[in-house]
């Protein structure tokens, strides 16, 4: 299957695009590994630290934790939409097989759904309240 709206030259730029993004998340996902080693090494004597040390320390922890987590997501879409231009089904949604709008690639280059199978996605993966 082919989205039609999608022309060659146009997936050639998105091919730029989506390696250019997979450049900078992986330069921003080795900075964040980075700098969790360096404060693991600034936080391994934790008796000199008070418990408000310790609590900042590990919000910042989990706040990387979920950042990393974010990055590492948007690069497997990166990854995953470059393997779709090489298979020739780029723009092709993951989940039911409709075109992805050019404007939706165009916003988001590693887009893998239309914005409502997006939708569902997410609203799948989130945990209920």
């Amino acid at each position: 299957m082919e989205n039609e709206e999608l022309d060659q030259e146009f997936t050639e730029k998105q091919r730029a695009r989506l390696e250019e993004l997979r450049a900078e998340l992986i330069q921003m996902v080795e900075g964040l590994e980075e700098d969790q080693r360096y404060r693991a090494e600034e936080e391994e004597d934790f008796t000199e630290h008070d418990s408000g040390d310790r609590s900042h320390s590990l919000f910042t922890r989990e706040m990387d934790a979920t950042v990393e987590q974010t990055l590492e997501r948007r690069l497997q879409n990166v990854e995953q939409a470059l393997q779709k231009i090489e298979e020739g089904t780029y723009g092709i949604c993951e989940d039911t097989g409709e075109p992805i709008s050019r404007g939706r690639l165009e916003a988001v280059p590693e887009a893998i759904y239309t914005v409502e199978a997006q939708q569902r996605h997410e609203r799948e993966r989130r945990p209920p309240i």
